[in-house]
C-alpha cells in the first residue's frame, strides 16, 4: 500500500463524512467552509489553497503529497489521533488492499454511522459559525454570526474581502481587526458595519497576517492570510521602531553587491540615517512547499563592525510557519545575555539561561543549520550543535524567512530541503 492510496482513502472518506455535493463540484466557498472546520478540530491550519490541490480543483504536476502536518489534520478530522494511526489502523482490519483502496471499507458500519451524525451536528454548527458571550445573541438558540473570507493568498499589493454577517448581533462594537500595524495609523481595526456584509482590505506589505472577528477585546472567530512576496525585500529600522514595516523604510535593491547586503554608505545614500543604532531586516514571504516539521537549512552570513554591523552585532533568523514563528537569535561573545531561540512550543532565552554558545564570529564567514526531523530539532552554529530537543506542536508549512542584522550584516545564502518530498529553496545573493 502506497502512501497515495492512503491519501486518496482519506480524502474519499473524508468526503463521505461530510454527505456534501461531489467535491469535484465544490466551489471556492466550499474550501473556505471545509478549511475551517478542518482547521478547528483539528488545531491544525490548513488553507483552502491545499485542499483545492488534494481534491483535485488545482491540477498538479505530478502526484501531490502534502506535508506531515496537513495529513495529520486530515487524520484527525477522521477522529485518529494522527496519519500513523489512521494508516496503522487500517492495515490491521484489512480495510485497504496492497494496489487499491477499498470501496468498502471494514471499519465498524454501526460505529461510522453515529460518528456521521457527530460530525454533521459538528458541520453544521461549524458552517462559518462560532459563539460569542450570551449577552450578544437575540436568541440563545440562533447562530449568531458569518465570517469568511473569499481567498487567503495573494501576492502584494493584495487585497482580501471578509464576508460577514451580523444581523442577530446585538452589540454594536463588533470589529475586524486586520492583523497590521501601521506605523503611523496604528493597528488596522474597523467597527464592523452591520448593515454592510463584506470588508474589503489591501496588504501592501508581505507577511502572515491573522484576521480576526472581535468583540470586547475577544475574538470570536480568525482566520489567517498569506501576502506573498516576489522576491526578498528589504527594511530599515531605527531601534526605536523595530519590527515595523512599510513602504516609506524599505530599502532599493543595491545591484552593485553579490551577497545580500547594504553597507552604511549605501543606506546614507538612498536616505536612510545611519548614525544611530539601527537593524536591516531581510524578508520573504511564498508558499515553499516545505514541511515545518520535516526540513534541514543552511545559511551563511557576516556581522562585523567593518561591514557595519553595531554591537552586540545580533544576528536572528526567523523561520515562519503557518502555526508558530521559529527563531534563533545568535550574538557575539559575550553577550549571550541576548541570545535566545523558539522553535515550536519550545523557548530558550539568555535572561535565566546558559546561551553562551549561541554565538558567532566576527571576522569570519558563519554557517547555521538547522534540522527539524518529526519534531525533533537540532542547531548548529559553524559545525558546533548547540541544540537538540524536541516540541510537541505542529509548525506546519514554511511560509515566510525573516533575517535581521543589528547594523549592515551580509547574508551569503540559503538552503532548505523538505526530508520528505526532497522539495527545495536555494538562493545564491
Amino acid at each position: 500500500m502506497i502512501e497515495q492510496e492512503y491519501l486518496k482513502y482519506c480524502l474519499e472518506k473524508i468526503e463521505q463524512e461530510l454527505n456534501w455535493k461531489p467535491s469535484t463540484d465544490w466551489k471556492e466557498s466550499d474550501f473556505i467552509r471545509l478549511s475551517r472546520i478542518i482547521s478547528e478540530k483539528s488545531s491544525i491550519s490548513i488553507s483552502p489553497h491545499t485542499l483545492k490541490r488534494l481534491f483535485g480543483k488545482i491540477k498538479y504536476k505530478k502526484y501531490y503529497n502534502p506535508q506531515q502536518a496537513t495529513k495529520d489534520a486530515l487524520a484527525k478530522f477522521l477522529d485518529y489521533s494522527d496519519w500513523r494511526d489512521f494508516v496503522k489502523v487500517l492495515k490491521q482490519n484489512n480495510d485497504v488492499s496492497s494496489k487499491e483502496v477499498s470501496k468498502e471499507s471494514k471499519i465498524n458500519k454501526g460505529f461510522l454511522l453515529g460518528l456521521v451524525l457527530v460530525l454533521m451536528g459538528s458541520i453544521i454548527a461549524w458552517y462559518f459559525y462560532s459563539k460569542p458571550k450570551a449577552d450578544l445573541l437575540e436568541n440563545k438558540k440562533d447562530v449568531v454570526f458569518e465570517f469568511a473570507m473569499i481567498d487567503s493568498v495573494g501576492v502584494v499589493p493584495y487585497t482580501v474581502s471578509v464576508n460577514y454577517n451580523l444581523s442577530k448581533v446585538v452589540s454594536d462594537s463588533t470589529f475586524i481587526d486586520f492583523g497590521f500595524n501601521h506605523p503611523v495609523k496604528g493597528r488596522q481595526s474597523v467597527l464592523a458595519d452591520k448593515s454592510k456584509f463584506v470588508r474589503n482590505f489591501t496588504y501592501q506589505i508581505p507577511g502572515q497576517y491573522t484576521i480576526s472577528l472581535v468583540n470586547d477585546e475577544k475574538a470570536l472567530s480568525s482566520s489567517k492570510v498569506l501576502a506573498m512576496s516576489d522576491d526578498w525585500d528589504s527594511y530599515f529600522n531605527p531601534e526605536t521602531a523595530t519590527g515595523n514595516y512599510w513602504i516609506d523604510n524599505k530599502i532599493e535593491k543595491d545591484t552593485s553587491t553579490n551577497n545580500l547586503y547594504y553597507s552604511p554608505k549605501y543606506l546614507d545614500s538612498v536616505g536612510f540615517e545611519t548614525n544611530q543604532v539601527y537593524y536591516v531586516t531581510h524578508r520573504l514571504f511564498k508558499e515553499f512547499g516545505i514541511d515545518g516539521d520535516n526540513f534541514e537549512l543552511s545559511t551563511r552570513f557576516k556581522n562585523s563592525e567593518e561591514l557595519g554591523g553595531i554591537t552586540c552585532y545580533d544576528f536572528i533568523f526567523r523561520i515562519i510557519c503557518e502555526n508558530e514563528i521559529n527563531n534563533i537569535k545568535l550574538m557575539e561573545n559575550g553577550c549571550s545575555q541576548f541570545s535566545g531561540m523558539k522553535i515550536g512550543e519550545t523557548i530558550l532565552s539568555g535572561d535565566n539561561e546558559d546561551l553562551s554558545s549561541f554565538k558567532f564570529n566576527l571576522s569570519t564567514w558563519n554557517d547555521l543549520k538547522v534540522s527539524v526531523n518529526e519534531k525533533s530539532a537540532k542547531v548548529y552554529i559553524n559545525d558546533i550543535k548547540i541544540y537538540d530537543g524536541r516540541y510537541k506542536q505542529s509548525n506546519g508549512e514554511i511560509v515566510g524567512l525573516e533575517v535581521i542584522f543589528k547594523g549592515a550584516g551580509m547574508l551569503d545564502l540559503i538552503n532548505i530541503k523538505d526530508l520528505n518530498n526532497q522539495k527545495t529553496y536555494n538562493s545564491q545573493f
